[in-house]
């Protein structure tokens, strides 16, 4: 009897929120749905608790929590990524963060009106307001943000970014190693392997863009030339 309340429950807020997020933007939808997440497992080791099963009931409370902040769990595989994992492009006013695994990208806003804030918290709206502002005081950053709102917002946003080679001017070694997710010293096999893997989840004909494939390819050039 308690589960088929549960499930009732469970089925009107999940019609409830599929509705909201019918009409709602992006950034928010994700930050609810994982609110949303978070509740449910908070509830099932409430529900554990009472049981007796306080072990596993402990286990889902650290996972709700984790949910909630945005962290990774260490004892699931979770933690700081390796460098091969992911890597970093940086402007005075952006920096954006590409998941090697999974393709996704988010970024954090180093100066301006959104300093501080994560680009996937940004609603729609912030982010269009926050485009303006790079525009004019931060051109690459423009470029960069231009590139995430294309893949976070496809056949909503379209790219501006010419494919070529990649703006922002000249790229120290430094800058390759990070975008490519390498450490100084990788051999040449290391340095194909990584462009190789990053091109199948950031070119534009898999769903990429032309900005973080310029910047891909120009870091590869650059580091095989020396």
């Amino acid at each position: 009897m308690t589960w088929l309340f549960l499930g009732a429950i469970l089925l009107v807020l999940l019609v409830l929120l599929t509705n909201w997020a019918a009409k709602s933007d992006r950034a928010t939808v994700r930050r609810v749905v994982r609110y949303f997440a978070a509740f449910l497992v908070a509830a099932l080791a409430i529900l554990l608790f009472v049981r007796g099963q306080a072990g596993l009931a402990l286990a889902l409370v650290a996972g709700a929590a984790a949910l909630a902040s945005r962290r990774r769990l260490t004892m699931l595989g979770g933690g700081r990524k390796s460098a091969k994992q992911q890597s970093e492009v940086d402007t005075p006013y952006l920096r954006v963060t590409l998941n090697h695994d999974s393709g996704d990208m988010d970024g954090v806003v180093l100066a301006g009106r959104f300093a501080g804030q994560r680009l996937g918290e940004l609603s729609r709206d912030e982010l269009s307001a926050l485009y303006d502002e790079l525009s004019r005081d931060d051109p690459e950053g423009a470029r960069l943000l231009d590139a995430y709102l294309a893949r976070a917002y496809p056949g909503d946003w379209e790219e501006e970014t010419a494919a070529g080679p990649a703006p922002g001017g000249p790229m120290t070694r430094e800058e390759a190693f990070e975008i490519l997710g390498l450490a100084p010293g990788a051999t040449a096999a290391d340095i194909k392997e990584a462009h190789h893997r990053l091109m199948k989840k950031f070119h534009p004909d898999q769903g990429g863009t032309n900005y973080f494939a310029a910047r891909i390819n120009q870091a590869k050039d650059l580091l095989l030339k020396t």
